[in-house]
């Protein structure tokens, strides 16, 4: 089947039926959003948007000349506006979507957008999953740079390579995240898919459970082209049961030998970054080094490792951009240490990504690990409670903030004392509940102690948390051995 790759101002042209020229960005400043308003500079639009706060994303942006406005008000929409790309966090009541229904400008969803994004790209690799998209993706677009195919990029993580979180490449590959959250991986076009796991989760959307989310899954496989590939995790019986009557070429990875691609042999270093071998059909590939820790991202590593064979990449080349990929923004991320006491922050916000940072935790060299968690989402830990009771077992110590939810209200009854009790009570955990930030670190400061790992935890703001602590703990100990992160 022929691909022919498109531009992308004729492609809008010819869905809209009028020449779009000036593309305005209503909260501009989101991960995804200033990707693709990045994207849109690059690709000769004239770009201006709003966002209620100023960030090194719109600096970013006002940089490469776009318009920014800080704070979303009727006046920012001018009838020299051709076209608005909206996040779903904004409602019809905006004064900018207003104004926009008003003058008659079409109106796109962000996920829209990066769907016809993606039509005007012959070969969008496409990374799906519960957990591990935005590090898997993030590994195969570091991969492509490497290789020097000239990607573009769409994800929601900062790559070191590319120097932020979306790029245009000449060449015919985009490599984009693929959320399955209100089925947005459906609107987008890819070549290559990759399915990294599949568990419940997002359950306010997928109220149908699992048959509903694994049903979700094998239509976003569907949309591969039957020249098309798809790379899955050979490990999940679900993975398996969605791939399983799929028209393209299908690819598994895992740690069981029923998988055409075998991570063997996996040994950690005291800082919990992994070495494994790789084996395909049975046959020793390589053996690849990570700087990031855990067992998990072996398994992101080997499904970046079957698209480069695939993609006819050489093994060295793979070597190279593993080697170079010290991970995804919020991902393990190491934000300091003071006097041993060593400090981590991580995006996990549901049961098994805690499992797997906490288990990644432990393969670190420490005294004792100390977790702040920040729940995310009400119906999450209302669905999963029990699932997120178990996922702190293994924890020394823990601190659960208050419930971080940015789409919806209590209307399930939960709080995180709720959550502290159960694991007192399981797994005899001591386990504190704290809702002010400046308190959590005042209270994690008098109680550290030399050659602790602290984890920060959570997909809200809890992050703050991280930098706060290593700032306080360098005043308590201005004197001690201080490593900083990386810039």
């Amino acid at each position: 089947m022929e691909h022919k790759k498109l531009d992308m101002k004729a492609h809008l042209k010819e869905k809209f039926g009028r020449p779009i020229q000036k593309i305005y960005f209503i909260g501009i400043g989101g991960s995804s959003m200033s990707g693709l308003a990045l994207i849109a500079i690059d690709q000769g639009f004239d770009v201006a948007g709003s966002d209620l706060v100023s960030s090194k994303y719109t600096e970013k942006l006002a940089g490469k000349g776009a318009t920014i406005h800080i704070g979303q008000r009727a006046e920012n929409i001018g009838d020299d506006i051709d076209m608005a790309v909206f996040t779903a966090a904004v409602h019809e009541d905006n004064p900018e979507m207003i104004r926009a229904n008003t003058l008659d400008i079409p109106l796109v969803e962000r996920s829209d957008y990066l769907g016809l994004l993606s039509q005007v790209f012959p070969k969008t690799i496409g990374v799906a999953g519960t957990h591990g998209k935005t590090t898997t993706s993030s590994m195969i677009a570091t991969l492509l740079h490497c290789a020097e195919m000239d990607p573009s990029v769409s994800i929601g993580g900062n790559i070191g390579v590319i120097g932020g979180n979306a790029t245009l490449g000449k060449s015919d590959y985009l490599v984009i995240e693929s959320c399955e959250y209100v089925d947005s991986f459906l609107k987008t076009e890819h070549f290559i898919g990759v399915i990294t796991n599949i568990e419940e989760d997002h359950l306010d959307y997928f109220k149908g459970g699992l048959k509903q989310i694994k049903h979700s899954f094998h239509d976003f496989g569907s949309i591969l082209p039957p020249d098309g590939l798809m790379i899955a995790y050979g490990d999940s019986d679900d993975v398996l049961d969605v791939v399983s009557d799929l028209a393209c070429q299908v690819i598994t990875y895992g740690l069981s030998d029923k998988n055409e691609w075998v991570a063997r042999n996996i040994t950690y270093n005291d800082e919990g970054n992994p070495f494994f071998d790789a084996y395909h059909n049975g046959t020793l590939y390589g053996r690849f080094a990570l700087r990031i820790p855990g067992q998990h991202n072996v398994l992101n590593a080997m499904a970046c490792i079957a698209c480069a064979d695939y993609l006819n990449i050489q093994k060295e080349t793979v070597e190279e951009a593993l080697d170079h990929f010290g991970g995804a923004k919020r991902r393990f991320e190491f934000r300091g240490a003071v006097g041993g006491i060593n400090v981590y922050e991580d995006y996990a916000h549901h049961p098994t990504e805690l499992k797997v940072v906490i288990d990644a935790c432990l393969n670190h060299a420490h005294n004792k690990l100390w977790v702040v968690y920040q729940p995310h989402s009400y119906s999450r830990i209302y669905y999963l409670f029990d699932e997120f009771v178990k996922s702190f077992e293994k924890v020394d110590k823990l601190v659960i903030s208050e419930i971080y939810s940015n789409r919806e209200t209590n209307d399930w009854d939960i709080f995180p004392e709720d959550l502290a009790k159960r694991i007192k009570q399981n797994y005899q955990v001591p386990t504190v509940v704290i809702s002010e930030f400046t308190d959590i670190v005042k209270f994690l400061t008098d109680n550290v102690e030399a050659d602790d790992l602290v984890l920060v935890a959570g997909a809200g703001d809890i992050n703050k948390v991280a930098y706060m602590l290593v700032d306080a703990l360098r005043e308590k100990y201005p004197d001690a051995p201080y490593k900083a992160a990386q810039s």
